[in-house]
């Protein structure tokens, strides 16, 4: 009979010891989405041939969304480009959505990314068939950077068309941004801060063709979804107090059961 009163008292205690060290590991996810694009900033570009190639971008587009409605459209037209084949023409622009922000240093710092985008992706012009690749590049833009990262779309046979296809990844941490100058076209070596300040996310595109095409591209329905570092909570004070509370009645209760054995 003693033994067994020790044992619950001795378990009492030991309840009231493992819930005054305990923690919860909370996290969240903050979804964010836009597909009118009604608040967008459109970046500087780069093209390697200045004068025989332009870029042209509409943001909001009002009728290449996916399946109607406003989208994001960017033009690369290399039809007058002077540049010999095979040699490629390389271009860049980038568009910078406003409605879509997170402060890692209010909001809780970043423990990966997950990104999604509807992409259309057209070439047409006096261009040999030959197969083309397709990459989505979510962009963060932080303390006056710009970062990408690279997700593998479909690829295709050009000239011709994707149609809209939906590329996404989940599980991008910060390593898989990269420092960009869409005014250089030059990648870094650096990347965001996930614990640091105030982040706007979008998208990039870099374009890569031959002269003779005209190169179309389109976006709609863009969503970023941000996953927080889990945070240790503690449990409330008052938990480990009414622990302690019970491990004592135990050892009351344990001790007038054995006066009462010794009468």
């Amino acid at each position: 009979m003693h033994t067994c009163n020790l044992k619950i008292v001795g378990l009492a205690f030991g309840a009231g010891l493992a819930i005054a060290a305990s923690t919860i590991a909370a996290s969240a996810t903050t979804v964010l989405t836009d597909g009118a694009f009604t608040s967008v900033t459109v970046t500087s570009s780069f093209t390697t041939d200045p004068g025989g190639s332009t870029i042209s971008t509409s943001a909001p587009c009002s009728n290449c969304g996916n399946p109607s409605g406003a989208g994001l459209q960017a033009i690369f037209d290399y039809t007058n480009s002077s540049v010999v084949p095979p040699t490629l023409i390389m271009s860049d622009v980038g568009f910078r959505d406003n409605l879509l922000s997170y402060n890692p240093s209010t909001q809780g710092a970043i423990a990966s990314i997950s990104a999604s985008v509807d992409k259309n992706l057209t070439t047409a012009g006096s261009i040999a068939s030959a197969t083309a690749f397709n990459t989505f590049r979510p962009m963060i833009y932080q303390d006056g950077n710009y970062y990408l990262a690279a997700i593998p779309g479909p690829s295709f046979t050009s000239p011709g068309t994707t149609n809209y296809n939906t590329i996404s990844q989940t599980g991008l941490t910060a390593t898989d941004f990269l420092l960009y100058n869409f005014a250089t076209g030059i990648f870094g070596s650096t990347n965001p801060n996930f614990a640091g300040d105030s982040i706007l996310f979008g998208l990039g595109q870099i374009s890569s063709f031959t002269a003779g095409v005209l190169v179309t591209v389109d976006y709609d329905n863009l969503s970023i979804a941000v996953s927080q570092t889990p945070a240790q909570t503690p449990l409330p004070a008052a938990l480990p107090l009414f622990a302690t509370g019970l491990g004592a009645l135990g050892l009351l209760g344990w001790r007038r059961k054995r006066k009462a054995a010794a009468a």
